[in-house]
């Protein structure tokens, strides 16, 4: 599936921007080093072996994993679901205005689209540092409002896709869609949402093809026993 790819994609990019390790195959994403906020320690892709490839990260703490197929019951491992979404693929010939929206470019302007993206964020942990800027695979885009940005949204490439995430701010989605599509240059652009987010893609030509699932520990003061 081209969405989960692309997601394991954007989870390599967001461990090299950092100079952390980790190990990116046809499955999916494993971590080496500890993940950054609102990152799990592993993201699979429907076919994978999910349970062989996270069993030697169980005891990682605040360990969590993306089951790209949403079809895995990982309660047997001690693992429980924290939410479930919907994979989301858009044609890419899509435009709208996107006149009111502006490149990020600059560490300053990153500085203030994150604090417009993290307004409601429970941390205070910098979640996209400056190097993200020179990845040729990246983009980011602002759509200003006076002195902040009130909207934004990041585009990530593969090689056959490009991924739409981490999207902010009302009546954004359309815009923020053209952007990324104008970026993938001819390539599909693909990504994940659920509640008022995926709603909201849906009535903006987004298409569902398939269910994730995301899970973590659940606390039992040890580690679960892998599954025989």
């Amino acid at each position: 599936m081209l969405a989960a790819q692309n997601n394991a994609d954007w989870y390599a990019m967001m461990w090299d921007v950092r100079g952390s390790r980790y190990i990116r195959d046809r499955h999916g994403f494993r971590a080496i080093d500890p993940p950054p906020p609102y990152h799990g320690w592993a993201t699979t892709v429907p076919d994978a072996p999910i349970r062989a490839m996270i069993e030697p990260l169980l005891g990682q703490p605040g360990f969590a994993v993306k089951d790209g197929s949403g079809q895995h019951d990982l309660t047997a491992i001690g693992l429980k679901q924290m939410f479930n979404a919907t994979w989301l693929w858009h044609a890419p010939d899509f435009t709208v205005d996107v006149s009111d929206w502006v490149q990020v470019d600059t560490p300053a302007a990153l500085a203030r689209w994150e604090q417009g993206w993290g307004d409601n964020a429970p941390t205070d942990q910098r979640q996209f540092p400056d190097a993200i800027l020179s990845r040729a695979d990246v983009r980011i885009w602002g759509r200003q409002h006076g002195d902040r940005f009130d909207a934004g949204v990041i585009a990530n490439l593969s090689d056959d896709c490009v991924g739409l995430s981490n999207s902010f701010g009302t009546n954004a989605r359309a815009s923020a869609t053209a952007l990324c599509a104008g970026f993938g240059q001819g390539r599909p652009v693909v990504g994940y949402e659920r509640g008022s987010a995926l709603t909201e893609a849906l009535k903006t030509g987004w298409e569902p093809v398939g269910p994730l699932t995301v899970w973590n520990r659940a606390f039992t003061g040890r580690r679960p026993e892998p599954p025989h």
